[in-house]
């Protein structure tokens, strides 16, 4: 499975003669780090929720408009969301992407969205905004940063289920040479639990076997 970062929680999975888009965010579209001309499709489209950094309408028409046949899947309300511009979004998975609600983290001025975990073909996770999660794949995206929870509760969920690998998303927030530091302590802190932590750039790939 090759897995590549675009700022944030937006990752493109490609497996299987697959490619996957998970949680196109306008923190991503804004920064121009993806770029959709480098693509010979894209099969699916993955929202984990509303919110903007990840479900972005210019981003997500962008790429509806490059890749008309895409298939784009996530929870009723961004399928209510996107129905005003009529982009049609389906709830229901397949058999290699299993859709599971899982409650997006509290948010001190708002109603929490509804959330949805994506795990893709039995071997990748990503929880969108969630601590609430109970299950991993053998890959974890690890949320690690948001405005109700913090680093030391995304280590200890990763640490409670034991995934062989640690992806770092929702982390655009920190500065670099934070970010940087905190990656270096989750790679020590995992690899002492014998679980590996990735980190890399936006726009570089990591290769993980299958």
């Amino acid at each position: 499975m090759k897995i590549t970062k675009y700022l944030h929680s937006c990752l493109l999975i490609e497996t299987q003669n697959t490619k996957i888009l998970i949680d196109p965010g306008n923190i991503t579209y804004e920064a121009k780090v993806f770029d959709k001309q480098s693509l010979s499709k894209l099969d699916y489209l993955l929202i984990t929720h509303e919110h903007a950094d990840h479900c972005h309408i210019p981003f997500i028409k962008d790429l509806v408009a490059a890749f008309p046949t895409v298939t784009i899947m996530s929870n009723p309300s961004v399928v209510q969301l996107l129905a005003k511009e009529n982009i049609t979004v389906q709830t229901e998975g397949n058999n290699f992407i299993e859709l599971t609600p899982v409650p997006h983290e509290r948010v001190f001025d708002n109603k929490a969205p509804s959330n949805v975990q994506f795990d893709i073909f039995n071997l990748l996770t990503h929880p969108g905004d969630s601590m609430s999660f109970t299950k991993t794949k053998k890959i974890l995206a690890l949320p690690l940063l948001g405005p109700s929870w913090m680093i030391t509760q995304a280590a200890e969920k990763a640490l409670a289920l034991k995934p062989q690998f640690v992806i770092p998303i929702h982390d655009w927030h920190w500065k670099e040479h934070v970010r940087k530091t905190y990656y270096e302590r989750l790679d020590q802190f995992f690899s002492a639990h014998n679980i590996t932590f990735t980190s890399f750039e936006s726009g570089e790939s990591v290769l993980i076997q299958e």
